[in-house]
């Protein structure tokens, strides 16, 4: 017990000496309520500068994404460029992109995204020619011919798709966020 209290004046000692203690006027402590007043300016400093850093780097992030789409508006990507695709494997296709530019592989995937689109529209368009035919019409040639081409809408669609995320994947692997080239839909 006694080494306990002796423990314990050594410590008010040294806090003492060290100032940790001190008293004002109205026998108050001071040192501590100072100590903590340098603790909450530090933490004010500290999230003013990682304020300014934050804001710093999302306008640098900003201007890398604009001129990143610059670069892309400069390629030509061609509808028959995409559909000669079509046919081709996901290795085949893999294959074929895995030494193009972010750039290039964005302005493809931009264009394969709008094909897409358009092919959706088609194949809502013709599903609901379909759906409109006469039940005595579906067996006749032309409701024939409006299953065939919805047929073949729905796989350019789905191929278009399986294309598209090949592109994808491969500007995620480079840390290309979609949703800032306006490629965050995902297609289906």
């Amino acid at each position: 017990m006694m080494k306990r209290i002796l423990a314990m004046a050594l410590c008010a000692a040294f806090s003492a000496n060290a100032g940790l203690f001190d008293k004002d006027k109205n026998g108050s402590y001071t040192g501590l309520n100072d100590l903590a007043k340098q603790a909450d300016s530090a933490t004010a400093a500290a999230s003013n500068e990682w304020a300014k850093a934050s804001a710093k780097g999302k306008d640098s992030y900003a201007k890398a994404v604009e001129e990143t789409q610059k670069a892309v508006a400069k390629y030509n990507v061609k509808a028959e460029d995409i559909k000669a695709d079509l046919g081709k494997s996901a290795d085949e296709i893999s294959a074929k992109i895995e030494t193009y530019k972010q750039e290039k592989l964005l302005a493809y995937a931009e264009k394969i995204q709008m094909l897409y689109e358009d092919k959706k529209t088609e194949v809502a368009d013709y599903t609901a020619k379909v759906k409109d035919l006469k039940w005595t019409e579906k067996w006749t040639s032309k409701g024939k011919e409006l299953k065939g081409q919805l047929k073949e809408y729905k796989g350019q669609m789905d191929a278009l798709g399986d294309q598209y995320e090949i592109y994808a994947g491969m500007l995620k692997n480079m840390g290309v966020n979609l949703s800032d080239f306006g490629l965050e839909k995902e297609v289906e």
